[in-house]
């Protein structure tokens, strides 16, 4: 409708310019369409999301572990033994014993010394002792201690403080908040005729009406723990070890050894030995034997075995089944839940729609008369109307989706 009617105006001022161009002492003008910017100020609703926390009371239930006391029944099969004698005839040997006396005479063998004497020479060895001199020669070691002063050198470990600058992070855990996109969904939107390719950029004409659009959903926000890193610079004492020589005089004691000859004379008493005769009488013992009877008698104790008839009651057990039921005491653990409440505080979103305005240019056409100073008649062609931008405003207002 803004096309026709501004088609309109311009076929009005052709109309009326055809009497100016003929007469040749008037001014001549032309229209020029002009297109004129506006601000358009919207006011438009996103969604917002808070996390409100509700006190809630919950009850849970904790496993309780108590102790029964409780009977176990069973049955128990015991046996009774019964003792019963009966008569049992067998034959018995018993041995009799009686004394007999026997001769039991030997001869004795006895051995009679008989002492006689002899003589015996040989030769004996005697030692005398004799007094003689002689020199020892003695080496001896005199000690000469001597002191000197020698050059020790040695190590030491000096602890050597340097100041060095170190980076240090000193940051901490923040919370950062993310928008995250709102879900899109497909649905039917009125379109103008002109509108932006938004791949080509170009500008474009198509029938206005209801298209299938893909509609973007309100962002909604999240918030995450997030660690902010904070670097200082700072001065840390820094201490190492420095090996450094040093050198002393340190006293030396050595020990010499001289040697020197000494010569003395001892008294030795020296062994000497010589042999000798000696003439001794032996005694020499010689045995007889001599045969005599001793005469004896001696008991001897003679078994004979008997036969005897033994009448003896033998003992039978036999035993008896008894079938008794006996009662045990045990102990169960039995777990029980047992209900406990506690109050929590539950977080709970809550949703609502925040009005934001935001500012859309909206381009608008205007014809202007524009002066021609030249009395030649020109023919005013048709300037191309540019084709307005896609524009939010220009869409059918809808409300927001649940």
């Amino acid at each position: 409708m803004k096309y026709k009617s501004i088609l309109a105006m311009l076929t009005v001022a052709a109309v009326l310019a055809i009497p100016a161009l003929t007469a040749e002492a008037q001014t001549t003008y032309r229209l020029e369409p002009v297109k004129v910017v506006d601000q358009v100020p919207y006011t438009s609703y996103r969604k917002v999301t808070e996390t409100q926390y509700v006190e809630e009371t919950i009850t849970t239930y904790e496993t309780v572990w108590e102790t029964e006391q409780r009977e176990r029944r069973y049955t128990v099969t015991r046996k009774v033994p019964e003792t019963s004698f009966t008569e049992r005839k067998y034959t018995v040997q018993k041995p009799v014993e009686e004394i007999e006396y026997r001769d039991t005479s030997y001869n004795v063998t006895r051995t009679v010394p008989e002492t006689s004497e002899r003589e015996e020479k040989h030769l004996v060895t005697r030692q005398v002792m004799e007094t003689q001199e002689r020199k020892f020669y003695e080496t001896r070691r005199i000690p000469t201690q001597e002191t000197t002063l020698e050059e020790r050198v040695y190590t030491v470990n000096r602890p050597v403080t340097n100041y060095v600058d170190q980076m240090v992070d000193k940051g901490q855990y923040v919370n950062q908040v993310n928008a995250l996109p709102g879900q899109s969904y497909n649905r039917l939107a009125w379109h103008r005729a002109n509108y932006t390719d938004p791949v080509t950029g170009e500008s474009k004409w198509r029938l206005p009406g209801f298209y299938l659009t893909t509609m973007q959903g309100p962002e909604r926000h999240e918030v995450n723990r997030v660690y902010q890193p904070n670097y200082v610079m700072q001065t840390v004492p820094v201490t190492s070890t420095v090996q450094e020589q040093r050198i002393e005089q340190v006293p030396v004691t050595r020990t010499t050894f001289q040697e020197e000859q000494v010569v003395r004379t001892e008294q030795v008493q020296v062994p000497r030995t010589y042999q000798e005769e000696v003439v001794r009488k032996i005694p020499v013992t010689t045995y007889k034997q001599i045969v005599e009877r001793v005469e004896q008698t001696t008991p001897v104790t003679v078994r004979r075995m008997v036969t005897e008839e033994v009448i003896e009651r033998v003992p039978t057990t036999t035993y008896k089944t008894i079938v008794e039921e006996k009662v045990e005491p045990y102990e169960v653990k039995v777990a029980k839940l047992v209900p406990v409440t506690r109050v929590v505080r539950k977080p709970v979103p809550v949703t609502k729609w925040e009005p934001y305005t935001y500012t859309v240019e909206r381009q608008r056409t205007e014809v202007r008369r524009v002066p021609i100073t030249s009395e030649v008649v020109t023919v005013i062609k048709e300037t191309p109307i540019a084709k307005p931008t896609v524009d939010p405003a220009d869409r059918v207002p809808t409300f927001p989706m649940q």
